[in-house]
């Protein structure tokens, strides 16, 4: 368990690599915005890179605890789907700020980490992306995704608009959580359900 000091260097670490790029970003201005000198990082952590690599294993530590695992326990597969949009838009809407969540963006984006670490990361991705397909899969079976659909394409759509919540929604906008879940669980679902989203509905 990451203490309240851990937990903020990675919070204003990921701001300033979304801010500014991760290459434009030293460990200098993490420790200003952190409040403690350059040595007092560096007890934290080993260096920028085993940084940006503990933030986005957090992110994706958060995604299974919250999202993935609880959903491996659903066994419709409709209501799995819901379960999933649902709870990992709730993990992203937990935090924001000007720049949406940042380790939802940082644990998201490729850039940064040698291929060693990347291929960790990559693996757990697979994991999520495969538990959002099989669902699909089985909804196929039982005749309510058209056989024509390509459930990998639709897959990446499901995902990526989740994500995409991350980097657009902003402290105060003008809709609530629940809005937002409500608009992306019936795009998400009404585009690959036979009879919409409405229709499919358990």
């Amino acid at each position: 368990m990451a203490s309240a000091r851990q937990m903020d260097i990675y919070l204003q670490a990921a701001r300033l690599f979304v801010a500014k790029g991760y290459d434009a970003t030293s460990m200098s201005d993490i420790a200003q915005a952190v409040n403690i000198t350059k040595a007092g990082l560096y007890h934290f952590v080993k260096s920028k890179e085993d940084l940006l690599f503990i933030i986005k294993t957090f992110g994706m530590d958060e995604l299974f605890d919250e999202v993935v695992h609880p959903a491996r326990e659903e066994p419709d597969p409709l209501a799995r789907l819901r379960l999933i949009i649902r709870a990992h838009l709730l993990n992203i809407t937990r935090v924001s700020s000007k720049q949406g969540n940042p380790v939802t963006i940082v644990a998201d984006d490729p850039a940064g980490l040698s291929p060693k670490f990347q291929k960790i990361i990559d693996a757990r991705k697979r994991e999520y992306f495969d538990l959002v397909r099989g669902a699909l899969q089985e909804l196929r079976e039982r005749g309510d995704v058209a056989d024509d659909l390509d459930l990998t394409i639709a897959t990446h759509n499901i995902i990526g608009m989740i994500l995409w919540v991350a980097r657009w929604r902003k402290p105060k906008g003008r809709l609530s959580v629940e809005e937002i879940i409500e608009q992306i669980t019936r795009m998400a679902l009404g585009g690959v359900l036979v009879r919409g989203e409405s229709g499919g509905r358990p």
